[in-house]
């Protein structure tokens, strides 16, 4: 979604603007990385990108494809509040579990600024913002390890 990291993995692919992948809800994987899964009456936000045969060889290297860390599915997603839909790729984690253990950088620098930039609404943003930690980034105590922030 963040639209440096995506200029250099895949250059000329353009955002087409918001989209909403309904009945998915948002999670972090053991390893830390993002994830979908389905849960009916969820919705995941996100950003529709146009991208060549190329670009989606290339996306699946990053994801792991091969290694079976994601699978690539084609899912209808809502564009930018139109009442249509439209097929997307996207990726799901092999693994679908949850971890307490996450890594803050990750969400502090790709899928927040993400999100911001492609001004997803604020109660998502909200959201995501529930799965950093409560403890401060690079904390040395981690006895804090796993608790979401109050709000």
């Amino acid at each position: 979604m963040l639209p440096r990291q995506m200029a250099e993995r895949c250059p000329g692919a353009r955002p087409l603007g918001p989209a909403v992948l309904r009945n998915w809800k948002f999670l972090i994987t053991t390893r830390g990385t993002a994830n979908i899964e389905p849960v009916q009456g969820s919705a995941v936000h996100g950003v529709l990108w146009s991208c060549h045969g190329r670009h989606i060889h290339r996306l699946d290297q990053f994801e792991g494809v091969r290694w079976r860390n994601y699978i690539r599915r084609m899912e209808p997603v809502e564009l930018d509040g139109e009442r249509r839909w439209t097929p997307a790729f996207t990726y799901v984690s092999a693994r679908r579990y949850t971890s307490r253990a996450r890594r803050p950088n990750y969400m502090l620098t790709a899928v927040m600024p993400g999100a911001r930039a492609f001004g997803l609404p604020s109660d998502y943003i909200a959201e995501l913002e529930s799965w950093l930690p409560a403890y401060p980034a690079g904390a040395a105590n981690n006895r804090y390890r796993g608790r979401r922030r109050q709000r």
